[in-house]
């Protein structure tokens, strides 16, 4: 269990290579106390004093009075010899003087300092010499005195400088020693440390909010005074921190909205709850970096460096610029929804990105995807790739040919199309619900008789299809104690009847969708209608849309004025079924490679085909994207 140690009075205490992980200190004196060596992560230090204790400071002054002591005594003896020269050509007055004048000297470096020492020694040797000089106009005890007198100023000056050394060193000398300890996420918020040395010491994660350090020792990466004040202060808003190690520190909560992080290393920082609103991460290296919560609306991220370790959980990001200054906006119009950017982030390229919450809707895809196409014929649109994102999201790519497209305008577009629809189709299902609740209710019937009777199935092909075949008569055709009449709209089994109108012919709401020509035996057509029907038992919604889109194809192929040849006719159907087969088997290879030439050669089929060029020219692009879509969000690529 942690130890608590609060509010206590520890100084001179010692805890070297002690475990003290978690350890409660806050509040706690810790001045003199040797920490050397110790395992302090995740302790509470908040409020802590530390620096100098008592003890230390009588210890150092006592030093630095046997260091003046003895610096006196040395340049006593050197001012004593310069007086004996100068006293030998004066006399014994100018000696006396001399000799006063240096104990004198003796005394300032003893008890004041080192200018009052200067200033003594400097008189004492200027009399003394002037003293030789009237006495004895002794040209050579003068040079003599000279002499002396510039070796001695000499040895003041080495005296001096050590002097102010032993000051300096007296007043940074270490009160608390962190040297080798391990203060990896240590709380020293509000604390108050003074000459104490963290030069060694393993600082990652401290908090340090609100500490006003005092002659303290850091490691060389944390000497940078731009980040001892952002780490301190939390506010960095519009700084520049340009190529700054920022690496594993505590920078949650801090504020560095507008500030130019270029080149900043933020690897393992913990920026959680931060505000880089408008900020240049441009070349930022934010390797296993947690941004959780924090803003990130309108950042620049040019050539950021990112890994799967990098936490975006629950970040606030309207949108964000992928090049500076602030050019290549993303989303190009619009904003991002909660929970975009934490998706699309590692997804960001120069192309044409469309995010699909819950699956993508068709027929509204295809209708803006079809006016965006005619809307910007010149920008060089193609279908890049559709990535499956998880919880049914999808994010579809179009690569953009033409670097002076306007991408803003193209996604507003092609959104604003895209909502458009959606909202109808939405309108219109809610007017509908009791309808569509009917219909897949006599669909389900409709597929236990199918499973039931081959003859039933053959029955439906024909009343719906309505195509040259061989007239069943079945005005009382008996089936299990229960008849069908002619009235494909109504069948009845004994006591049950249903209503299926609507459900047969053209109506794509019903059971086997537009234009069912058949359900059984050996017609391709029948074929289909069962593959179909496979999709839709399913009850994927994915696999519903890609049946759908398959019967739009089916139904322009049956057109009794499609223009195409009994073959032709027999061929596309053929190929729309290894499609929709491959939908019920997606880990069939043998169906990847057959759905994949059938996707290739329905185009050019259709296309021989004089009632089809219309819907060759409008539609067939948008329902071959579509298919492509819903397959790639398999993980199917044709």
């Amino acid at each position: 269990m942690p130890q608590n140690l609060s509010q206590s009075d520890l100084r001179n205490r010692s805890f070297r290579n002690q475990n003290l992980a978690g350890a409660n200190f806050s509040g706690s004196d810790l001045r003199g106390c040797d920490f050397r060596g110790a395992i302090l992560t995740n302790a509470n230090l908040q409020h802590v004093k530390t620096g100098q204790s008592y003890k230390q400071l009588i210890v150092l002054i006592a030093v630095a009075v046997a260091g003046a002591v003895a610096i006196a005594f040395t340049f006593a003896v050197a001012v004593a010899g310069t007086v004996a020269v100068a006293g030998a050509g004066a006399g014994a007055g100018a000696g006396a003087v001399a000799i006063a004048f240096a104990f004198a000297c003796a005394f300032a470096i003893a008890v004041a300092s080192a200018f009052a020492f200067a200033f003594a020694f400097a008189v004492a040797v200027a009399i003394a010499s002037a003293f030789a000089a009237i006495s004895a106009f002794n040209r050579g005890a003068v040079l003599e005195g000279v002499l002396y007198t510039t070796v001695t100023i000499i040895l003041l000056g080495f005296a001096i400088y050590f002097l102010i050394e032993t000051i300096k060193t007296i007043k940074n000398a270490t009160g608390t020693d962190f040297r080798q300890a391990d203060l990896t996420g240590a709380n020293f918020s509000d604390a108050t440390p003074q000459n104490t040395e963290f030069s060694t010491a393993i600082i990652a994660f401290v908090n340090w909010t609100g500490v006003n350090f005092t002659r303290c020792q850091f490691p060389d990466y944390f000497n940078d005074s731009r980040i001892i004040q952002l780490c301190t202060h939390r506010d960095g808003r519009g700084q520049n921190y340009h190529h700054a190690d920022l690496k594993n520190l505590h920078l949650q909560g801090v504020i560095l909205s507008d500030a130019d992080l270029t080149g900043a290393d933020l690897s393992g920082a913990d920026l959680r709850y931060a505000n880089l609103e408008r900020s240049n991460l441009s070349e930022v290296q934010a390797l296993g970096s947690s941004f959780t919560e924090a803003i990130l609306t309108g950042a620049c991220i040019q050539h950021w460096g990112i890994n799967s370790s990098t936490q975006f959980t629950d970040v606030q990001c309207h949108y964000i610029y992928l090049k500076s200054p602030q050019v290549e906006r993303k989303p190009a119009s619009g904003l991002f929804k909660p929970g975009d950017f934490e998706k699309l982030v590692n997804q960001f390229t120069n192309t044409l990105d469309f995010l699909f919450r819950n699956g993508i809707e068709p027929q509204a895809f295809d209708l803006a995807l079809h006016n965006l196409l005619t809307e910007y014929e010149q920008a060089g649109l193609s279908l890049h790739s559709v990535v499956a994102l998880g919880d049914g999201d999808r994010l579809v790519r179009l690569d953009v040919t033409d670097p002076n497209a306007d991408k803003g305008a193209m996604h507003q577009q092609f959104m604003q199309d895209y909502e458009s629809v959606q909202k109808q189709l939405q309108a219109e299902r809610e007017q509908n619900v009791d309808l569509q609740k009917q219909l897949e209710h006599t669909k389900g019937q409709l597929t236990v008789y199918r499973e039931q009777s081959t003859f039933l199935q053959q029955f439906v092909y024909h009343q719906t299809n309505q195509f040259s075949r061989p007239t069943l008569n079945t005005s009382q055709a008996h089936f299990k104690g229960g008849f069908m009449s002619n009235d494909s709209s109504n069948i009845q089994f004994g006591n049950v009847q249903g209503d299926v109108s609507g459900v047969a012919g053209g109506d794509n709401t019903g059971v086997a969708g537009k234009g069912i020509t058949g359900a059984a035996g050996g017609d391709i057509s029948g074929t289909l209608t069962i593959t179909m029907g496979q999709l839709e038992d399913s009850k994927d919604p994915e696999a519903l849309k890609l049946a759908d889109l398959l019967k739009q194809l089916k139904t322009a192929i049956e057109k009794p004025d499609s223009g195409l040849t009994p073959k032709d006719r027999d061929k596309a159907l053929k190929h729309i079924d290894s499609i929709g087969k491959l939908g019920t088997e997606p880990n069939n290879a043998d169906l990847l490679d057959k759905a994949g030439d059938a996707l290739d050669a329905l185009p050019t089929i259709i296309k021989r085909g004089n009632g089809l060029i219309e819907f060759a020219e409008k539609y067939l692009p948008t329902i071959t994207t579509g298919i492509k879509a819903i397959l790639g969000g398999w993980g199917i690529s044709l």
